[in-house]
């Protein structure tokens, strides 16, 4: 796929148009892509001279998408880790390294990032993003859980896209493995995961790698959709974390801080959180 520096014109046009709910946006995007206008990586310029490559026809994201991204969360993430130092960084369900770039274009506390993604599709994608990084860097093709085997990726009935996709154990055609399986014990860590429900298997396969850290960051995903389909409360992850050791929890996008007494998302919530646990 051809790359190019920022986004076609027409392209932002109608991301501009979509964003201030401008008639013709949605026709105009559907245009771009029926003529293959969107098959080309725009290459955006971020913080700490980062080049960040994302393939339109996968997100259709311009500058402005881009560096508003989670941003509440990437700011509350900078914030945690700020006291630490030389941070190896878990990036679980990486997709094309939209956060560990966002992260490191911010942060100066990440000395390695390790990317973890089963998606074959946009391993090439993020395969060039980390390798733009100016830290090291490893990329992991496989999902991650609480053991070492296979499976494979199950769409839910409420969102077909790719990103929505969840782990199935057993028999398939994707690897599965555990954070602890890196072998990063003391020293600085910090552990992203929005692996679609998978995310408290995980943290148990991350044990050794959390009780040994010298200081942990641990961010998890809190989806309705996902909380509705899997029967589990993110407070169960929050439980968990505090089993190993004890953290303080920060709902990024409210500032509030979580009770480990109560479910954490109540039963007629929409809105996607993100809860930061510092340790």
């Amino acid at each position: 796929m051809k790359s190019r520096s920022g986004a076609p014109i027409m392209f932002r046009v109608a991301r501009s148009m979509g964003r201030s709910q401008v008639r013709g946006g949605s026709f105009l995007m559907r245009q771009l892509t029926r003529r293959g206008i969107l098959n080309v990586v725009a290459k955006y310029q971020l913080g700490n001279n980062i080049t960040f490559g994302v393939p339109l026809c996968h997100l259709p994201w311009d500058y402005h998408d881009v560096v508003n991204y989670e941003k509440k969360l990437i700011d509350v993430f900078c914030d945690a880790i700020a006291p630490l130092q030389d941070v190896v960084l878990f990036d679980c369900g990486a997709d094309i390294g939209t956060f560990s770039v966002l992260i490191c274009s911010r942060a100066e506390q990440v000395g390695t990032v390790v990317a973890f993604e089963p998606n074959a599709d946009v391993l090439e994608f993020l395969r060039s993003n980390l390798s733009n990084l100016p830290v090291s860097s490893e990329l992991v093709p496989s999902a991650v859980g609480n053991f070492t085997g296979a499976g494979r990726l199950e769409r839910p009935a409420y969102d077909t896209t790719a990103h929505a996709r969840f782990l199935l154990p057993g028999d398939g055609p994707i690897n599965v493995t555990t954070i602890d399986s890196r072998n990063v014990r003391g020293g600085d860590v910090a552990i992203k995961l929005d692996i679609e429900g998978g995310e408290l298997e995980a943290l148990k396969g991350a044990a050794q790698t959390i009780v040994s850290a010298r200081r942990c960051v641990v961010v998890v995903e809190a989806h309705p959709a996902v909380v509705k389909r899997t029967g589990r409360d993110p407070l169960e992850c929050m439980k968990y974390l505090q089993s190993l050791r004890p953290f303080q929890f920060t709902v990024a996008e409210t500032g509030e801080r979580p009770s480990l007494s109560s479910p954490l998302l109540k039963d007629d919530q929409v809105d996607v959180w993100n809860v930061v646990g510092r340790a």
